[in-house]
């Protein structure tokens, strides 16, 4: 704990010294010129010292303690959030077996008494995220009806559902977002499968037409050489003439 310096605590000592260097030779010779009187004239002229300390010491400043400003306690939460924020526990992720029986009571209640209360608790415990069957969705519906009618929730329950439909809000606009952007992918991944499939057939096609034009060229090919074989035994069948004589 700091405490606060005065500046005149740091001068007391100097004054008391030069007081009693003041009084010092008058307060021997009133002793001397007493001390043949009466002990207690002396015995008072030696408490001079003793008085002039005390009387400087209540003259420095008392030193206060800075006290650092009381925390605020915390505000616990209004009972009547007490059945909401049980359902919010009981949805937490982790045991999906408590969730599912958090959500069929809720659902029961509902239906049994579709008081406004038991409304938002369904619709908290339906859009709560943290496993596969949340529907933000149809609890966005829910508290939006629940809140643009009449209905009996205190300031407390209206705040809480207000929070959580700007929750809900938030997620179904996340969600669509997601979905709009995972589609355009799909759309891209088709048309690049459309374009990879045209070039392929393209390809194909092209391959089919140089098959055929390369055995065009071999029946061609083959042709020439039928013919120049043919031509060879023709000239090997032809006799050679004979010179005549002179």
């Amino acid at each position: 704990m700091r405490t606060q310096a005065h500046p005149i605590g740091a001068t007391i000592p100097n004054m008391l010294r030069q007081i009693y260097a003041r009084i010092g030779p008058v307060r021997a010779q009133m002793i001397r010129s007493h001390r043949s009187q009466s002990p207690c004239a002396s015995r008072a002229l030696s408490l001079i010292p003793l008085i002039l300390l005390t009387a400087c010491t209540a003259l420095q400043p008392q030193h206060t303690p800075v006290v650092p400003p009381a925390t605020a306690p915390a505000t616990p939460a209004p009972a009547t959030l007490a059945p909401y924020l049980a359902t919010l526990a009981n949805m937490a992720p982790g045991d999906a077996a408590r969730q599912q029986a958090e959500l069929a009571s809720t659902l029961a209640a509902a239906q049994q008494s579709p008081t406004a209360a038991n409304t938002l608790r369904y619709a908290l415990a339906l859009g709560c995220a943290g496993r596969p069957d949340s529907n933000p969705v149809e609890a966005k519906r829910l508290l939006a009806e629940l809140l643009a009618g009449p209905n009996e929730l205190t300031p407390e329950e209206l705040d809480l559902a207000k929070a959580y439909l700007r929750e809900f809000d938030a997620r179904v606009a996340l969600y669509a977002e997601i979905a709009r952007q995972r589609e355009e992918s799909e759309q891209k991944l088709k048309s690049s499968d459309s374009s990879a499939v045209r070039r392929a057939d393209a390809l194909a096609a092209e391959n089919a037409r140089l098959k055929k034009q390369l055995n065009e060229a071999e029946r061609k090919l083959e042709a020439v050489e039928q013919m120049e074989r043919s031509l060879l035994e023709q000239a090997q069948d032809v006799p050679a003439e004979t010179p005549p004589r002179p």
